[in-house]
């Protein structure tokens, strides 16, 4: 088992880890970043669709906090949404002197990298900035296991390309692993988006909260044979949405909130979620009454024109769509500061919980990265300083100990078919209809899922060893959010139970929370907002 020591550990390389990265570095600290792939390759950030929700001045400061705070349905940490709403444009401001290429359009910034991965010049620009200052990158690792001890933070990794496993030491570290949309069947993060960083959290002794929130964006392209892209609201509101009794969608619904694919983003996907997959309709998105200054009006809908509207055909016929899986509201339960519960250990990004509440605003995901990947960089990199040195080598020590779960041998299993089951149950039970009978029936499955994974020897191919380690993964974040959807006994934003269809004030204004106990079962509480 080989060793790698650093001041600050950085756990993923999306635009949340960048930013904590060049935090941590500017403060003279020695920083590590290491993730599953290659810089921002894989990561939700790069295919995103680069765009950043920022206010331009006191009155729209005040107007993105009380949209933000009306997204959440009434149960945003609001300390976080005051952050986000006043430093957003700070960090966005500091993107542009770094020399982004972007522009700002109607409160937004826009990244202009090239469809479909809109967020690659995010990447570009933050990985340039933090290779300039001298931070560490290593690559194509998968943490698989965390240990605290005072003055330090451990971590197991297995590295694919070396078929090794590292133990890792640092005074701090911090945790922006992303989301978990690739649970699900239909979502349009990368297919290894599977929720490492609440396992880890959960293991060190942190708590999460609102794993229930899973946010579907409705407008996806759900052509066979096409990936599913995601369609700018701008444009949808232009065309028609009708499903194939030509009944309109947004009539049909009573949606009127516009752009709809960003302010009602709930009750569209529950919409077309219940046209295609309850009623068996197909749905249709019609845009070719479309004009050239329609498909311009916007920064992201013109970056579609060339592959959505010709190459894709959208232009020339109607296009199925349907929602895809898109963002986790719930996570790691931080301080305005990046702290978690445990000490020495930070969070960024989309693997925390709390901010969006209920549900999020469009933009806010790619701003809250920034904004608290800068805070939680800062914060690491001052507890490094101030925190002695000496355990570090004991705590390589201990993690070098090999598991015995590293040589034993047990039953086998196919984990392609194995996930692939998982996130068609999670997307028919777990997503956006829910009810005790569906949620009850697939909690049952994956639980005893994710016991048959941790018997799985992990030995063989290095991509084998890989894909147990990710199952196990998986089973144990669909399992959590399951379980919260479960307790949730109401509807509120992008959780909708068809068994309590209202929102209750009265018992739920809260944050469900969960922590392992040492006996190691899930502990629930609630927290009032």
């Amino acid at each position: 088992m080989q060793s790698l020591i650093c001041d600050a550990l950085v756990i993923g390389s999306g635009a949340a880890g960048l930013r904590a990265a060049i935090a941590a570095k500017e403060k003279g600290v020695d920083v590590l970043v290491i993730s599953k792939a290659a810089p921002g390759k894989g990561t939700c950030t790069i295919v995103s669709g680069g765009v950043f929700a920022a206010a331009e001045d006191k009155s729209t400061t005040d107007r993105h906090l009380s949209r933000t705070l009306q997204a959440g349905r009434g149960i945003n940490q609001k300390e976080l949404a005051r952050v986000l709403a006043e430093e957003g444009p700070v960090r966005l401001k500091e993107l542009v002197g770094w020399g982004i290429k972007a522009e700002f359009h109607g409160g937004y910034l826009h990244s202009q990298g090239r469809a479909p991965i809109w967020g690659e010049e995010i990447i570009n620009c933050l990985y340039r900035q933090a290779s300039e200052l001298g931070v560490r990158f290593f690559n194509r690792l998968l943490v698989t296991d965390i240990k605290v001890r005072q003055g330090a933070v451990g971590f197991s990794a297995y590295s694919v390309d070396n078929n090794e496993w590292f133990a890792i030491a640092a005074d701090a570290a911090i945790l922006a692993t992303g989301g978990a949309g690739a649970l699900y069947s239909r979502h349009d993060n990368p297919k290894r988006i599977l929720g490492d960083g609440y396992c880890l959290a959960l293991k060190a002794g942190a708590v999460l909260q609102d794993m229930e929130f899973v946010q579907f964006y409705p407008l996806g392209l759900a052509e066979p044979g096409y990936p599913p892209f995601l369609i700018p609201p701008g444009l949808a509101d232009i065309g028609r949405i009708y499903n194939n009794h030509r009944e309109d969608i947004y009539e049909k619904y009573g949606i009127t909130e516009r752009p709809a694919g960003e302010r009602a983003r709930d009750r569209l996907s529950q919409a077309l979620f219940t046209e295609t997959y309850r009623k068996g309709n197909e749905v249709w998105l019609d845009l070719r009454g479309l004009s050239e200054n329609d498909w311009n009006a916007d920064p992201f809908s013109a970056s579609t024109r060339s592959i959505f509207g010709e190459r894709y055909g959208a232009k020339r016929r109607p296009m199925r769509i349907a929602p895809l899986a898109h963002h986790i509201m719930g996570g790691v339960c931080i301080d305005s500061l990046g702290f978690t519960a445990v000490p020495g250990l930070f969070a960024a990004g989309e693997v925390v919980g709390g901010l969006h509440g209920a549900n999020r605003m469009g933009g806010n995901a790619l701003t809250e990265t920034v904004v608290f990947g800068a805070r939680a960089g800062k914060s690491a990199a001052d507890w490094a300083i101030n925190t002695s040195k000496t355990s570090k080598e004991q705590l390589l020590n201990d993690l070098k100990k090999h598991d015995e779960n590293l040589q034993k041998s047990g039953p086998a299993l196919n984990t392609a078919s194995r996930l692939a089951h998982l996130r068609q149950i999670m997307w028919h039970e777990g997503g956006i209809l829910r009810n005790k009978q569906g949620l009850t029936q697939t909690l049952n499955e994956i639980q005893q899922m994710h016991q048959e994974t941790l018997r799985l020897p992990l030995a063989g191919e290095p991509r084998q060893i890989q894909n147990k380690l990710e199952l196990q993964v998986a089973a144990f974040t669909a399992s959590l959010i399951l379980q919260a959807a479960l307790r949730r006994e109401e509807s509120r934003g992008a959780h909708f139970r068809e068994d309590y269809p209202d929102q209750d004030d009265v018992h739920w204004k809260g944050h469900q929370q969960v922590l392992i106990s040492d006996n190691g079962e899930p502990v629930w509480s609630l927290r009032t907002a």
